[in-house]
């Protein structure tokens, strides 16, 4: 009775069965062919830049403003904080 529920443990504490290894679903690059690199990554690199959607110019000038202003306020509440805790450290500390 011992020697079945040592065996039953064995096996339900034993780790798991790795799954089969399964197809790779990203290609590998051919590196086979050495040389057609440099034109043919050009290509590719111009083909990508004119699928890029860039924005406009008011877009762009909004996105700006608003990156500006959100450091801006950033920086202020960073230095209320520090100003809080120096003055707090000062208190403590006298």
């Amino acid at each position: 009775m011992a020697r079945q529920m040592r065996r039953a443990m064995a096996r339900s504490s034993a780790a798991p069965a790795r799954p089969a290894p399964s197809t790779r679903l990203i290609p590998r690059p051919d590196v086979s062919r050495r040389g057609a690199g440099i034109g043919q990554f050009l290509r590719e690199v111009w083909s990508e830049l004119q699928k890029v959607v860039f924005p406009t110019r008011r877009e762009l000038i909004k996105l700006t403003g608003l990156v500006i202003a959100v450091s801006v306020g950033i920086g202020f509440l960073l230095g209320a904080i520090d100003y809080v805790f120096s003055q707090l450290m000062r208190l403590i500390l006298g």
